[in-house]
């Protein structure tokens, strides 16, 4: 009777345990995020700021979120949603422009959705992170891989940052023109990011 009251609590205590070690951990965006959308034409360079960001970022088999417990399987998920709404460029006539393009009315949504993670590669206390994911825009899905620089900040929160490439005429968008024909948007754009999470 005392052994097989001993291995039950010792089955449920491991049980226990594995359940603890193996809790998910949600992160989500802390303070105000920089992403600015930055591209060029013949005539001048142009760029706008993406002002509104929400994201889950889902961690697992993670005890504590430091840069050198992180691996590429502890990510689990990630979304993150920019309303098109919230993209200002400083200028009326741009921003409008800017939204009409990605059809906002259809569209209101820009997102970003993880893949996998393929590669963490540490040095020092940054790491570069490779991962592929599917960005949405215009109502258009995007494959990309992203090299992003990551680095723990003081209060524990985990900072992400930094560019990605990329095209119009991959999210089936026209680069546009004006005045004639005779000032073209060039079809690169990239997107520039500093986004903190905890």
């Amino acid at each position: 009777m005392y052994l097989k009251s001993f291995i039950t609590s010792f089955v449920t205590l491991l049980f226990l345990t594995g359940s603890l070690f193996a809790q998910d951990v949600t992160l989500n965006i802390q303070g105000a995020p920089q992403i600015t959308i930055d591209g060029d034409s013949n005539v001048r360079s142009w760029d706008a700021d993406v002002k509104s960001v929400s994201a889950d970022l889902v961690l697992t088999n993670v005890e504590n979120v430091t840069l050198e417990n992180i691996t590429a399987e502890s990510f689990k998920s990630m979304i993150i949603t920019m309303p098109v709404e919230s993209i200002d460029s400083g200028s009326r006539s741009l921003t409008r422009n800017i939204k009409n393009y990605l059809k906002e009315d259809d569209h209101p949504n820009i997102t970003f959705t993880l893949n996998k993670v393929t590669d963490i590669q540490r040095e020092n206390d940054s790491a570069i992170i490779t991962a592929e994911g599917v960005i949405n825009a215009a109502g258009k899905d995007h494959t990309v891989t992203m090299n992003v620089n990551a680095t723990m900040n003081p209060d524990g929160s985990i900072n992400f940052r930094g560019e990605q490439e990329m095209l119009m005429t991959s999210f089936d968008i026209d680069p546009p023109t004006a005045v004639m024909g005779t000032v073209r948007a060039r079809d690169e754009f990239k997107v520039i990011y500093n986004v903190n999470f905890n």
